[in-house]
């Protein structure tokens, strides 16, 4: 699935220049096609939100659709996020969302560490509608169970708030569930699609993992940059002191090699070392940024 993101929001003056940042490994010329769209999965269009509309039922309408259409890309969502990706704020967007649920295409559940936010989820009759509108629903989900642990929830949401975020520098986004790149031993939080045509893969670290883990994440990066899989990865983090550290493992002139096992999961040493400055201008297409989600 493919979720196309249109903003009319400015972009803000405290995010790097995206295109300087990570075209180093390709160059200007080379930067269409760097990802080729057949290696991920079916795609979704999220249209640009039509703001001459003036009657209330097609401004519903309108917002309905942007609202089910995320929710069918991220299998769940907050009000509040939900709110700020239709334009509106979580006060004056309650009537809207309460009639969502009155028509039964969306339901909600709350998470019993998440205090009082509202989370909400399509249901059956939410998929028969994009279903209507041509969507692909065959990786849509309406059980909550289905969504993992509290910590799976909480970093979920966080990578929605950094795709939410970046609605003016990009145009359109594929979760991780529907990114597909089997050679690879793990996938980004979301991958992101620029007007100019490149792909940015997207890691959102709200806990710090483990050094053997954030080299494997580096290396893995660096075999999807080397393959044109997309053009550059931004990292953000929820503490400024992970962010930090992470920049100093990435600055290491050499990174120790590992492998986690499929089956039994452990990660073992290998013999060799991957040495990033033997990769032309590989250093400039990772970006670490501090983004605490608020």
């Amino acid at each position: 699935m493919r979720l196309r993101l249109d903003s009319g929001r400015r972009t803000t003056s405290k995010q790097p220049d995206l295109l300087n940042a990570i075209v180093g490994l390709f160059g200007n010329s080379n930067l269409d096609g760097c990802c080729i769209i057949t290696r991920f999965s079916k795609l979704m269009l999220i249209k640009q939100r039509d703001t001459s509309l003036k009657y209330p039922k097609a401004i519903k309408e309108e917002k309905t659709r942007l609202v089910l259409e995320w929710l069918l890309e991220f299998r769940f969502s907050s009000i509040k996020l939900l709110a700020k990706r239709i334009g509106s704020n979580y006060v004056n967007s309650n009537r809207f969302f309460n009639l969502l649920l009155n028509d039964g295409i969306i339901h909600a559940f709350k998470n019993v560490h998440t205090k009082n936010e509202r989370y909400v989820m399509l249901t059956t009759a939410g998929l028969s509608y994009l279903e209507v509108l041509g969507r692909d629903i065959s990786k849509s989900t309406t059980r909550v169970q289905h969504l993992g642990r509290y910590s799976h929830i909480i970093h979920d949401m966080a990578v929605q708030y950094a795709v939410l975020n970046r609605l003016d520098q990009f145009e359109e986004v594929i979760w991780d569930r529907h990114i597909n790149l089997q050679d690879y031993q793990e996938k980004p939080d979301a991958i992101m699609l620029s007007p100019k045509g490149y792909w940015v893969a997207l890691e959102y670290e709200r806990w710090r993992k483990d050094t053997k883990r954030i080299f494997i994440s580096f290396i893995n990066h660096s075999s999807a940059l080397s393959a044109k899989h997309y053009a550059g990865v931004f990292y953000l983090f929820d503490r400024e002191a992970d962010c930090k550290h992470y920049q100093k493992l990435f600055d290491s002139a050499e990174w120790p090699r590992y492998k986690r096992e499929t089956k039994s999961g452990k990660v073992r040493t290998l013999d060799s070392s991957f040495k990033p400055d033997d990769v032309k201008n590989l250093r400039t297409c990772f970006v670490f940024i501090h983004e605490p989600v608020k």
